[in-house]
């Protein structure tokens, strides 16, 4: 026995090499940190995170999820799809090569690996992931193939379904967050659907616009371009898609580093129907009003009858007869029949409260960066575990009180 656990020893020692680089224990990626002053060709890495309905943004799955590339196209393959789309001898094509030739691709960057993530973007919900994108600073590239894939039934469905309830994604560059959507639809009924002659097209070609100050990243946006799109309606016959990207930069002196995310304040990516509808809470406010005034007056004329009774009678009967409202005295002062959850409810009541008022505190003296993403959510957890003595302490002194 003991050589058989001497042996089984030595191979789990000699496998735990393999599973801590590519198995269970795979070390995750550390973000690109956010201000960093950047000399031209650094390379500026893009983070994918999420996608779900746009109705629902709270119904979130992985990027890749959905089958998106994973790894980049070599520098042979972007030059003969280069060729496919741009015969040799048409106007810009030799351009086109060149800049291929001058700019080399790597094909180095893997995609659908963990990054390491803060505690409020953990809670968020947040699923960063490396991608394949290779972006470089202040490199413009008018057009690059990302991979080309042919998607079978199973793929085109997925991103079919996906096209139909209004799926988007979100991206990143140095805590900058993107979005857009994974295709459009056309000639649908909203209430049947899809019908003969309707289109489902996917967008494959992204555009990525990045805006710098003093070498440093201060805004990014990324669209896509319908004139790249691809038809998928038709999801039982393969088709080819070349998914690919283009990259703008552009100097954005007005914004500065620290003001980098007020664009997002005036962000029209949401909907309007998303702004205040001030009528329905003027009504709603309103309602609450006449509701209160209605129970109020129907109080006091109950208090002024019983108190026009109970002034006519004498001690006696007083003593003797009790009815309505004053009966609550004796619910008022009773003694709880659990005076231990009792007390424990109000200690977390007040526990709640006093993290809150914390929270709020350091929201409005800039201690917590609001702006930054799933601050409020880690604060939150944090001060509310640093307050249970405050709540542990409103417990035990009710508890005592009450003997």
């Amino acid at each position: 026995m003991a050589p058989t656990r001497f042996l089984s020893a030595l191979l789990l020692l000699a496998s735990l090499p393999a599973i801590t680089e590519g198995g269970l224990f795979k070390k995750k990626h550390r973000r690109q940190k956010a201000g960093t002053k950047h000399a031209e060709h650094d390379a500026i890495h893009v983070v994918v995170n999420k996608v779900g309905p746009f109705n629902n943004p709270t119904e979130t799955y992985r990027y890749y999820s959905l089958p998106f590339c994973d790894k980049h196209a070599d520098e042979d393959e972007h030059k003969a799809a280069l060729e496919e789309d741009m015969p040799m001898g048409a106007e810009g094509a030799d351009d086109q090569l060149m800049t291929a030739s001058q700019r080399r691709i790597k094909a180095d960057r893997i995609g659908a690996e963990k990054h390491k993530m803060r505690l409020g973007e953990s809670i968020a919900g947040d699923r960063r992931e490396t991608s394949p994108y290779e972006l470089s600073f202040h490199d413009d590239i008018e057009w690059r193939l990302l991979c080309k894939s042919t998607l079978g039934t199973k793929e085109l469905t997925k991103f079919k379904e996906a096209i139909h309830n209004n799926y988007f994604f979100e991206m990143f560059i140095e805590d900058l967050p993107m979005w857009g959507y994974i295709g459009d639809f056309e000639d649908e009924d909203a209430i049947l659907g899809e019908m003969e002659g309707s289109h489902t097209y996917l967008f494959p070609h992204l555009h990525f616009k990045v805006g710098t100050n003093k070498n440093q990243v201060v805004s990014v946006t990324v669209t896509t371009e319908r004139d790249r799109r691809v038809d998928i309606t038709n999801v039982n016959k393969p088709t080819t898609v070349q998914f690919s990207y283009s990259v703008e930069w552009f100097e954005d002196a007005e914004l500065t580093w620290k003001m980098r995310m007020s664009r997002y304040a005036d962000s029209r990516f949401l909907p309007g129907s998303f702004e205040i509808h001030w009528l329905s809470i003027i009504n709603s406010f309103v309602l609450v009003l006449l509701l209160t005034a209605f129970l109020t007056i129907i109080l006091m004329r109950v208090l002024k009858n019983d108190f026009s009774r109970y002034m006519e009678l004498d001690d006696e009967s007083l003593e003797e007869e009790e009815s309505g409202w004053k009966l609550i005295h004796g619910d008022v002062f009773r003694f709880p029949e659990f005076p231990v959850l009792f007390c424990a409810s109000v200690g977390t009541g007040v526990q709640l409260i006093v993290a809150t008022f914390f929270l709020l505190g350091l929201a409005l003296t800039n201690l917590i960066s609001t702006t930054r993403r799933g601050s409020i959510l880690a604060a939150l957890v944090i001060l509310y575990c640093l307050t249970c003595s405050i709540g542990s302490f409103v417990s035990t002194r009710l508890y005592f009180q009450m003997n």
